[in-house]
């Protein structure tokens, strides 16, 4: 496993995929350097914030489908995708790591591999990964982010197979009533139980939920001038960070999630 992930991240290189430094896959002194992600998990971001505001719930849930697509791109799987395995930099985008069940999409296999939290039905029933899989999984964390809670809930690997396989998957604005039905059917139809009714891909799934939020559009960044006789000695703007001003933010001793994500007391919509 660990000689995949270190083949595997060194492969990969998208802004929203946790980058690979170097690294040695076999043999003594084997190891894998990763670029820092000072933000820490997405899980600990929800067990400290439970239920987040709207618009940046919807941006690290574009941000993880991004990560995924461009995985998938690479013919990666990543087969493990949860809000644990999904990191976040200083200005509270989120990346996707950890590829230590990853495969590549040329390799055939058969082992049962992922948290049974956010494993697709078929693969209860022995089925191989595949990118409707991970698609699956994609849709529970979308969920969870969105609405902060799990759709399914279980004490037990036997409970949580039960819930995957026939429980009753629960309409997402049931928890949350401004998520929206749009925004809804995106979150479910990632998460049908036949392989054959999700998106067909990440980039499908991706497609849907803009459209779903262009209300949680961040406006567009304006571009800088192109080279020219009028424009060669202009200064390059920028586009501006999430945070205006990280220096004296960090400074502060403030928890960076509660700078970008705001205080416990407006952990609401």
């Amino acid at each position: 496993m660990f000689e995949n992930e270190v083949m595997i991240t060194l492969k990969l290189g998208g802004e929203r995929v946790v980058r690979g430094l170097d690294g040695k896959p076999t043999g003594a002194g084997a190891y894998l350097a990763l670029e820092l992600c000072p933000g820490g998990t997405l899980d600990q971001l929800l067990l400290e914030k439970g239920r987040l505001p709207m618009r940046d719930a919807v941006r690290l849930v574009e941000d993880v489908a991004e990560g995924l697509a461009f995985t998938h791109d690479a013919k990666v799987l990543h087969r493990d995708v949860k809000p644990a395995n999904v990191f976040l930099t200083e200005q509270g985008r989120a990346k996707l790591g950890d590829f230590g069940t990853g495969s590549f999409m040329t390799d055939s296999s058969d082992e049962r591999v992922g948290t049974a939290f956010y494993m697709a039905p078929e693969l209860f029933e022995g089925q191989p990964s595949s990118v409707a899989s991970d698609v699956y999984s994609l849709g529970v964390l979308a969920f969870e982010v969105l609405t902060g809670e799990r759709p399914f809930r279980g004490e037990s690997y036997e409970a949580l197979m039960h819930e995957h396989l026939a429980g009753l998957l629960r309409d997402p604005r049931t928890v949350r009533a401004d998520l929206g039905d749009p925004l809804s059917r995106v979150v479910r139809t990632a998460m049908a139980r036949s392989p054959e009714r999700r998106y067909e891909s990440v980039s499908a799934f991706l497609n849907a939920l803009r459209e779903a939020t262009p209300q949680d559009r961040p406006p567009p960044q304006p571009r800088a001038p192109k080279p020219g006789r009028s424009g060669r000695h202009a200064t390059r703007k920028e586009p501006a960070n999430d945070v205006q001003d990280e220096d004296s933010a960090s400074s502060t001793g403030t928890s960076w999630w509660r700078r970008l994500f705001g205080g416990a007391d407006d952990a609401g919509s």
